[in-house]
């Protein structure tokens, strides 16, 4: 028998960015909402199991940051609280980009850096704080729980050896990639949703650091080396977060080799422009060398089905994977929580339309989607096609010309933290420039740590 009869209820599978965004925005709409995980879950800032990418750089957009804080408010704050710093994105940064270093531009543009374990269990904190929300770590669901083929009615779970049911009214799949939602599906008779994926193999080595005693961190509050295919196929991010760390990640493309302990790490580091691997060598690491490869761009096309069972959804990491290096999976599940309020609001007295969810949910995450496969396709040894080639084009053009000139580095920045759309380059004063190309004689900063 089911353990939850309770009318009105959401269960959320996923306790990560998404699930928690979700629960949140479920939270004002059912009379309980119950979010299970299958991690046991940190009683503090920590990294855990289910989310091996926690250990590397994390970047949250100006948009999702913004979201968020709707949702939370006084984020920013508790987390600024917690020794996570807030800096102005043109002024902090150090863009190493193929052309040069755009020179200091301030843009009124808010950014914090922390670590992802840090704004995970804050808002984990803020989540289960809520009145309808009930988290039940250390739960594995192990099927959906359906009353007919066309209609979910909860989930099966295992705790241990032990196997029981949850009733729900609406099943949400935020589990990430790991996600055994297709197979579920066909189960119930559905089709295979078809599976496109982008893979530029990309790799990651990161690492903390400390700053010894009296030493003053940095002018830089961040650095960004980019990958750009076929040349530039190491790069690196590098964020000062909190407790006075430094949080350091390498990246290669293409199956660069990584490091894997203390010499290769900065060999790896002195092999790219720019001031990280200067001021790493004077810094106490604070970590084990963390190598991470699951970075392949995936994307599931539930929108696509001829039918969709009543009482579920699918979001986040589920649906749509991005390379981690554009940094845009937090925020755009930030927007997908937003899209589930919205659809919510919008609807009569029945059931939450999910195939119309997921539907929309395609054309949240279609730019998003663009932005990250567009560069990673020139990796790949196929043919590219000719809307790729000239993607790609238009970007390396637009990215060479930023450092010398700070109006074009700006809009380009509200491109990148999706505060701006696409629309914004269309702008003919703009896109001149970027045709016209990088003039000689800019000012481009140095490379000084």
């Amino acid at each position: 028998m089911p353990t939850d009869t309770h009318v009105r209820h959401a269960v959320v599978m996923g306790a990560g960015m998404a699930g928690l965004a979700a629960a949140r925005v479920l939270a004002d709409s059912f009379e309980a909402v119950t979010v299970i995980e299958r991690d046991t879950l940190p009683s503090a800032s920590a990294p855990r199991a289910g989310v091996p990418q926690g250990h590397h750089v994390h970047g949250l957009l100006a948009l999702g940051a913004e979201v968020f804080e709707g949702y939370f408010p006084g984020l920013r704050a508790e987390l600024e609280q917690a020794g996570a710093p807030v800096w102005d994105w043109g002024e902090g940064l150090c863009a190493v980009l193929p052309n040069g270093i755009p020179p200091s531009t301030p843009m009124g543009m808010p950014i914090q850096t922390f670590s992802r374990p840090l704004l995970e269990h804050v808002l984990r904190q803020r989540v289960t704080a809520l009145g309808p929300v009930t988290l039940r770590d250390g739960l594995t669901v192990t099927g959906l729980r359906t009353a007919a083929p066309g209609k979910v009615t909860g989930v099966r779970v295992k705790d241990g050896d032990s196997e029981d049911e949850i009733a729900a009214d609406l099943v949400v799949d935020a589990s990430g990639r790991s996600s055994r939602l297709p197979q579920w599906l066909a189960s119930l008779g559905l089709p295979h949703p078809r599976t496109t994926t982008v893979d530029a193999q990309v790799g990651y080595a990161s690492r903390t650091y400390s700053y010894p005693e009296g030493q003053a961190p940095p002018s830089w509050m961040g650095v960004l080396q980019p990958l750009r295919a076929p040349d530039f196929h190491k790069g690196c991010y590098a964020i000062q977060i909190e407790n006075d760390a430094l949080h350091v990640t390498l990246h290669g493309a293409n199956g660069t080799q990584l490091p894997h302990n203390d010499d290769d790490f900065l060999s790896f580091a002195k092999s790219l422009r720019g001031p990280v691997a200067d001021t790493i060598a004077s810094l106490t690491p604070t970590s084990a060398v963390r190598r991470y490869a699951r970075t392949v761009n995936r994307r599931i096309a539930y929108h696509r089905l001829a039918r969709w069972p009543e009482g579920l959804i699918a979001l986040g990491d589920s649906v749509c994977t991005f390379n981690p290096a554009y940094g845009q999976g937090m925020t755009v599940a930030a927007l997908e929580a937003r899209l589930l309020e919205q659809m919510l609001g919008n609807r009569r007295a029945g059931p939450l339309d999910g195939q119309a969810f997921q539907k929309r949910l395609a054309r949240v995450t279609a730019s998003s989607w663009l932005m990250a496969t567009t560069p990673d396709r020139a990796w790949e040894q196929s043919r590219l096609s000719w809307h790729v080639k000239a993607g790609n084009w238009f970007m390396n053009r637009l990215i060479d010309t930023v450092p010398h000139d700070p109006q074009l580095y700006t809009a380009f920045s509200g491109l990148f933290h999706m505060t701006a759309g696409p629309l914004t380059l269309a702008d003919p004063r703009l896109l001149s420039r970027v045709l016209i190309g990088p003039r000689p004689g800019g000012s481009p900063r140095t490379t000084t740590a």
